[in-house]
């Protein structure tokens, strides 16, 4: 019953959180044809992913806007060894103002190499 009313909970969230968002185009490059971009961006979309919530229920891509974590508005800027080792190691650098351990610490294992390389590839698109 507690994991029933935890996946409404965080549905219902992700689904207010993309609906202020305008459907979590902000960010993104238009007119990408990139499919790993796209597939990437289709996982970061994702409410749940391989068991964890996913990052688009902590994370908003509009800038200054706070969900549970940062912002990830202007990521690329950061560079893709900062976000991959962000993802498969969260505690490694945590951003100022937010505490340590929030983040899944599993997604280094859980993900595949090719869905890991593709949230990376979208989150690149975040200048």
């Amino acid at each position: 019953m507690k994991k029933i009313l935890f996946l409404i909970l965080v549905l219902t969230l992700a689904a207010l959180l993309v609906a202020a968002c305008g459907g979590g185009d902000k960010g993104a490059s238009s007119g990408s044809t990139d499919p790993d971009v796209a597939a990437g961006k289709a996982l970061f979309e994702q409410t749940t992913l391989e068991g964890n919530a996913g990052c688009v229920t902590c994370h908003s891509v509009e800038p200054g806007k706070t969900v549970v974590g940062p912002s990830l508005a202007g990521i690329a800027s950061k560079g893709e060894d900062f976000i991959r080792e962000s993802i498969t190691n969260p505690d490694a650098d945590v951003t100022e103002g937010f505490p340590a351990g929030v983040m899944p610490q599993d997604y280094g294992q859980k993900l595949s190499e090719q869905q890991l390389n593709q949230i990376v590839k979208y989150l690149m698109t975040l200048k």
